[in-house]
C-alpha cells in the first residue's frame, strides 16, 4: 500500500500537535505574536481584556449578570401581579429587554458587545424556561424592590409559574 505524500505530512502535523501537549499550547512566546493572533481571530483589545479579566478575576461577571436580569425580570413580573394580570412570559421578557436599565446594565456589565435586543431577549427567555435555570429562581436571591425583604419562595412560585385557572 502505497502512502501519498499528502497523507504523510498530515500525519506528521498530527503527530507533532500531539506532542506539544494539547491544543493550549499555541506557540504564542511574546506579546507581538499574541498581538498578531488576537488581530487574525478578530478580537478586539477590549474584548480580549474582558475574556482574560473573567478568567483571571474572583469577580463572577457571568453570574452576576445572570442574576441581575432574573431579579429584572421578577421584579417585573411582581408590578404585573400588583396591576392584576400576570402577562405570558415572553411578553414580560420583551418588557425587562426594552427597559432602559437593562441596556444601561448590559453596557456596564459588557461595554465592548454590541447590545442586540431580539438576541438578550432569547437569551432571558432560555434562562427563565430551561431547567439549568430553575436553581437561580428560589427564596434567597431575590428582595422585594426597595426593601431588604426577601421573597417567599411561595410568591416567587405564584409569579414565575401561576396555576393556570380552568
Amino acid at each position: 500500500m502505497k502512502v501519498r505524500k499528502q497523507d504523510k505530512e498530515v500525519s506528521n502535523k498530527i503527530a507533532e500537535l500531539l506532542n506539544k501537549k494539547g491544543p493550549r499550547n499555541l506557540g504564542v512566546k511574546s506579546y507581538g505574536q499574541l498581538v498578531d493572533n488576537l488581530q487574525k481571530l478578530k478580537v478586539t483589545p477590549g474584548e480580549a481584556y474582558r475574556i482574560i479579566q473573567e478568567k483571571l478575576s474572583s469577580d463572577n461577571t457571568r453570574f452576576n449578570w445572570k442574576m441581575m436580569r432574573l431579579t429584572m425580570y421578577v421584579w417585573e413580573r411582581l408590578k404585573e401581579e400588583d396591576s392584576g394580570y400576570l402577562k405570558p412570559k415572553i411578553d414580560t421578557i420583551r418588557r425587562v429587554v426594552e427597559d432602559g436599565r437593562f441596556k444601561d446594565f448590559f453596557y456596564g456589565y459588557y461595554p465592548d458587545l454590541e447590545f442586540e435586543p431580539n438576541r438578550e431577549i432569547k437569551l432571558l427567555n432560555k434562562l427563565i424556561t430551561e431547567k439549568q435555570g430553575y436553581q437561580f429562581l428560589v427564596e434567597g436571591y431575590y428582595l422585594y424592590p426597595r426593601t431588604n425583604k426577601h421573597i417567599p419562595q411561595k410568591h416567587l412560585d405564584s409569579i414565575l409559574w401561576p396555576k393556570k385557572s380552568k
